[in-house]
């Protein structure tokens, strides 16, 4: 099952406007980034859960976990190793903390993330990520090209960690530690043919069409 998939539904979340869901999601996203402290992240969390209960999907509040661990074990990490030799220099247990505050505030952003996501239809949030670069089109930017790049991008991170997953099985299959330097390789060379594979597609249906093609075709339209 995809991490993405859309669950209809007839919710107060679902049924709510997309830059509604936008706001809300921009700003648990800052709070979770710029205050990152035990009595903040909590309530936050606490917060989303509410979302996926009116939302009528609370079973799908841990995903993220249960799919990108890897991401979130990766954060506590970093977190832990620079709490350790950093400026700051702390003994290992003080260092845990942190580190497991930052696990639960980049797991709270992709719980918010992916909730605003699995309410909205694909082809409203192509539509509202397209009207949004619609005001950098004078920079040169094509609207409906960043959309779709960033709606593949948004699909492919469950196929990333499905590819992690994979590949540590194979690992312990044959009685090798699943370590990240021996994941790292088979998982960019996965993920460089995922992404040109996922081009070659988008270039056979011809997508994205060219910004010339697309005005022409309004005009002959209008």
């Amino acid at each position: 099952m995809n991490l993405l998939d859309y669950r209809p539904g007839s919710t107060v979340v679902h049924r709510a406007p997309l830059w509604a869901k936008y706001v809300v999601l921009l700003v648990l996203s800052a709070v979770l980034v710029f205050w990152r402290h035990p009595v903040v992240v909590a309530p936050v969390l606490a917060v989303v859960f509410m979302l996926y209960l009116v939302a009528a999907l609370p079973r799908d509040f841990l995903a993220p976990w249960r799919r990108g661990w890897p991401l979130l074990l990766f954060a506590g990490v970093a977190r832990f190793i620079s709490g350790i030799w950093g400026p700051t220099a702390a003994p290992p247990l003080e260092a845990l903390g942190p580190a497991l505050v930052v696990v639960a505030a980049v797991f709270g952003a992709l719980a918010a993330a992916r909730l605003l996501v699995i309410t909205t239809p694909g082809t409203e949030l192509l539509d509202g990520l397209e009207s949004f670069f619609r005001v950098l089109r004078p920079i040169g930017v094509h609207p409906g090209a960043a959309a779709l790049a960033v709606n593949v991008m948004i699909r492919s991170i469950p196929w990333v960690g499905g590819a992690v997953r994979r590949n540590a099985e194979a690992l312990a299959s044959r009685g090798l530690r699943r370590g990240p330097v021996r994941l790292m390789g088979p998982v960019l060379v996965a993920t460089v043919g995922h992404a040109r594979a996922t081009g070659e597609a988008l270039a056979a249906r011809g997508l994205p069409a060219d910004a010339e093609s697309t005005d022409a075709a309004s005009a002959d339209a209008g």
